[in-house]
């Protein structure tokens, strides 16, 4: 899998798949997004940790304060966006994730000095704009809690790829390295969440006063004990180790091999894979039945396409300096 392309397709197909399967799971069984999704990370992370066959490298990732700040920042990505799958398709999620784009640019722009191609502004453009008319589309259009969490995702995710990027032990081809270090980030990290939420749940219990400082969604809080459930934790440690950590392996890959930049801008084709995905689980009779010809996916379409756009002002410069 040496071909960047390939790597970038490999984790793409993987993501959708795990989107899609969560999706599946939670709406079928009003399962809690965030416990699940701490659980599930946990699951993918002790699997990649245990193929490693690395358990000094682990340690020794372990004692590394960006290693935590990477895996918040995963665990926090993939909350946000599990939990926005309960107000909308996997689709329409995968859609506003496009706005990684233009947010990778300015973010990269004032930490690394990575200045922008003027020729990528007409793509970034077109990001945005699709993503003000999709959102109009929402089911209550802006007050759609879907909107707010992945904005939050994506913040999340701009920082944690930047991070994976820059990383000590993700600067090799090193299969075993990468892939203890990828396991000891989820592992540890949504270990600490699921603790921290629980123990959160607990307290409200005892001082009530607690919950009005955090959302109402979050139903953990007025039911601690949830996290026991067996349901669960079956659900969540079937799909960590069968989705989750093979969906993260390839991709710190692709961002080793491709950069920031160029791997969240290849992962604007995400709403289109999920969406076949999801199709196919519809009439499977797993979802309820989705309309692929609506004004949400031509506005999707619009953010696709200046994903594209900006990919082709990239190449066109990287052209122009090859033959200067």
């Amino acid at each position: 899998m040496s071909s960047p392309i390939l790597i970038v397709a490999t984790a793409l197909l993987s993501w959708s798949a795990l989107l899609v399967a969560s999706r599946i799971i939670l709406v079928n069984t009003g399962l809690d997004p965030w416990l699940f999704t701490f659980i599930q990370m946990m699951a993918g992370g002790a699997v990649l940790m245990l193929v490693s066959g690395r358990p000094k490298g682990v340690w020794r990732t372990l004692r590394d304060p960006v290693t935590w700040l990477y895996g918040v920042l995963r665990v926090a990505t993939a909350a946000f966006f599990t939990a926005a799958l309960l107000h909308t398709t996997a689709a329409n999620a995968a859609f506003l994730a496009i706005l990684s784009v233009p947010t990778s640019v300015l973010v990269l722009w004032l930490v690394m000095s990575r200045v922008p191609r003027i020729g990528e502004l007409p793509g970034h453009l077109m990001i945005l704009a699709g993503m003000v008319a999709l959102a109009v589309t929402l089911e209550d259009g802006f007050r759609n809690p879907a909107l707010v969490f992945m904005i939050l995702s994506e913040l999340c995710v701009v920082f944690s790829t930047l991070i994976a990027e820059l990383h000590p032990m993700n600067q090799t081809d090193d299969r075993r390295q990468r892939a203890a270090l990828t396991g000891a980030m989820l592992l540890a990290s949504a270990l600490v969440m699921l603790l921290a939420a629980t123990g959160l749940g607990a307290l409200a219990q005892i001082w009530p006063g607690v919950a009005r400082v955090v959302p109402g969604e979050l139903a953990w809080i007025s039911d601690p004990l949830m996290v026991l459930d067996p349901m669960l934790w079956g659900a969540a440690i079937l799909v960590g180790i069968g989705l989750r950590g093979p969906s993260m392996f390839p991709a710190m890959r692709a961002i080793h091999r491709v950069k920031t930049s160029n791997y969240l801008a290849g992962m604007a084709a995400l709403p289109l894979t999920s969406m076949i995905l999801e199709t196919g689980a519809a009439q499977a009779g797993w979802l309820a039945p989705i309309s692929v010809l609506t004004w949400s996916t031509g506005f999707g379409a619009v953010m696709i396409l200046g994903s594209l756009a900006v990919l082709a002002a990239r190449a066109w410069t990287a052209s122009e300096r090859r033959l200067s």
